[in-house]
């Protein structure tokens, strides 16, 4: 009985060995996703502007804003519902994949970013998924 519980024992402790290997090369390895915190420069760069991403705020003064989605990622112009101006500093919070279709009905896979935007006052933050397209890393 001593040896079956024994064996047992190290063959648990060989998966939770493992497992946490597992884990630390599948979430720890940084692969291609930001990490979460990271500060990025929104722009409005050719790439951005050719798929479609953004825009120009109206007001005293005409600005170039990259367009985005406030609840999921958004590519499709008449869903855009948050924007942020050009060349603002912004937190990634999250990322995630989304299956988009270029132009000849491919499929391909592409990384969006979850931001947050505070101004220097820290009175108004604005948070909303903009696509790595548009996204400036210092």
């Amino acid at each position: 009985m001593r040896k079956i519980l024994t064996w047992a024992l190290w063959i648990f402790l060989i998966l939770a060995v493992i497992a946490v290997g597992y884990y630390a090369w599948r979430y720890l390895s940084g692969g291609s996703e930001p990490p979460l915190g990271e500060q990025v420069i929104l722009v409005c760069n050719t790439e951005c502007a050719e798929r479609g991403q953004c825009g120009t705020a109206q007001g005293e003064q005409e600005a170039p804003v990259v367009l985005g989605g406030k609840d999921a990622p958004v590519v499709e112009p008449e869903r855009h519902d948050v924007f942020f101006i050009a060349g603002t500093s912004v937190e990634i919070k999250g990322s995630m994949e989304a299956t988009l279709l270029d132009s000849n009905g491919r499929e391909f896979q592409h990384t969006f970013s979850r931001v947050q935007f505070v101004n220097p006052i820290g009175d108004i933050a604005e948070t909303g998924w903009v696509a790595e397209w548009c996204i400036e890393r210092p």
